[in-house]
């Protein structure tokens, strides 16, 4: 920690040294010639009229040349101290950084070009004035009390400040250093403050750890998916034991037989399992896929019918499908899916009378979009967004929503495959799925897909 700015007794009378030797020299000079010069006088001439005369002109001569001699070295040392002053000014002016100096009662004794953005006033305009002339009292307050700490404390103290700079309106972070300067005799004397713009670093810093989390979230996920389709290949290979040996077993078994309903039901559980397996296989993006280029306008309105069934009439279902759409490049089937599990899952979170929306539209995700996305691309995107009006999520759940077997429903009415198929399938074809969910206020998906096609006219 910076040690407090302690003028040194050299330093304080620096100023004064030039000052006596001046006085010194004057000293020295004077006594010589009032004692040379009035002997000389008396030596030369006798009269007492000429020793009068040449007397006056003796002091003449002296104060001329003592004023001569003053004038030479005063203004030397006036333009060593104006030159010193003047570098030490183009240097703090020069310094983007903010820098002030107050006195111990607040009020303002000087600051430079980059203060003055702050305060929106020029220097000779605010030297002579405290904070409260410039800002609310509440943050008027906030920057005594910061002196007042520095001043207790007798060192250097630095803070956080956010404030607004009233030249541009812009709204800045500075890093603080405040540290109290005392003279050559260990008198408080003022506070000197120093404030660095760091609204840019702090957003870099915020950027970094947002994208660490997003870096941490997808090979968490990438992980699972290996894992996921690991153990769905292992129990696909297993279900297919048991489904060809109730084949068999089922096999020229008359209706009447009394172990059929028991081999069918054993028929019925794995191909349900089965189900999940490809679920899971979409998942870990393991699954084949036969990908057309797809008009998603078209798609969904062949759906249409079968969507508004899935979701049942209590459930207003409303379409906002933006005409010129560009086409995408998938599996038909894979589109379905996505659509299906999104409707269900909003249909589930409505749990009563509410309202479900799907919306198409165009989006191009530029450079800046992609820089906050995980695994975006920028360029032009289609977008299907299903939104409801249901109970919401919680930011913690929204982060775990994609994860295999997670799900928030209650027990027996979820897999929790659902949305991890989604993420699966979109990711597969070069997408990317945002969430947006309040508790209270309801859920937004939003699935971008590459366009492989420019929009129609």
């Amino acid at each position: 920690m910076p040690e407090p700015i302690q003028i040194h007794p050299k330093s304080a009378v620096s100023s004064t040294a030039g000052a006596l030797r001046i006085v010194l020299l004057y000293a020295v000079f004077s006594g010589l010639w009032i004692l040379l010069s009035d002997r000389a006088v008396g030596f030369l001439v006798h009269d007492p009229v000429a020793m009068t005369v040449l007397s006056i002109l003796k002091g003449w001569v002296f104060v001329a040349v003592t004023a001569t001699m003053l004038f030479v070295m005063v203004k030397r040392l006036v333009e060593r101290t104006a030159n010193r002053e003047a570098r030490l000014n183009a240097l703090i002016h020069t310094i983007p950084d903010l820098v002030w100096l107050k006195d111990p009662k607040g009020v303002y004794l000087g600051c430079n070009r980059a203060f003055e953005r702050f305060f929106g006033a020029r220097e000779i305009e605010i030297v002579g004035k405290t904070d409260y002339d410039f800002v609310d009292k509440a943050l008027a307050d906030f920057f005594r009390d910061q002196d007042q700490k520095a001043i207790d404390a007798g060192t250097t103290r630095e803070n956080e400040e956010r404030v607004t700079l009233a030249e541009t309106g812009q709204e800045v972070v500075l890093e603080t250093l405040k540290t109290p300067m005392y003279d050559g005799h260990g008198v408080l004397i003022g506070v000197l403050g120093i404030g660095r713009d760091i609204t840019e670093h702090t957003r870099l810093v915020s950027e970094r750890a947002r994208l660490e989390t997003q870096l941490q979230q997808a090979q968490k996920m990438e992980l699972v998916g290996r894992f996921a389709g690991g153990v769905a290949h292992d129990y696909n290979n297993m279900l297919g034991v048991i489904l060809a040996n109730a084949d068999l077993a089922l096999y020229g078994k008359p209706l009447e037989y009394p172990e059929r309903k028991h081999l069918e039901e054993i028929l019925r559980a794995a191909r349900h399992s089965a189900e999940l397996t490809r679920q899971l296989l979409a998942f870990a993006r393991q699954q084949p896929v036969d990908p057309r280029m797809l008009d998603l306008n078209q798609s969904i309105t062949e759906l249409q019918a079968v969507l508004e069934r899935l979701v049942g009439s209590e459930v207003q279902l409303r379409w906002s499908l933006a005409p010129g759409l560009g086409k995408v490049l998938m599996d038909p089937t894979q589109l379905d899916q996505v659509l299906t599990n999104l409707l269900v899952n909003a249909r589930d979170a409505v749990s009563g009378v509410g309202q479900i929306e799907v919306a198409t539209s165009n989006r191009t995700l530029t450079l800046t979009d992609c820089a906050a996305l995980v695994d975006a691309q920028p360029g032009d995107h289609v977008c299907l967004t299903i939104s409801d009006s249901g109970c919401g999520m919680a930011p913690d759940l929204v982060a775990r929503i994609f994860e295999p077997f997670f799900t928030t429903k209650g027990e027996g009415r979820g897999t929790g495959l659902g949305l991890a198929m989604v993420h699966g399938v979109v990711k597969q074809n070069r997408g990317i799925i945002l969430v947006e969910s309040e508790p209270g206020r309801g859920t937004c998906f939003q699935v971008l897909l590459p366009r492989a096609e420019a929009p129609t006219s």
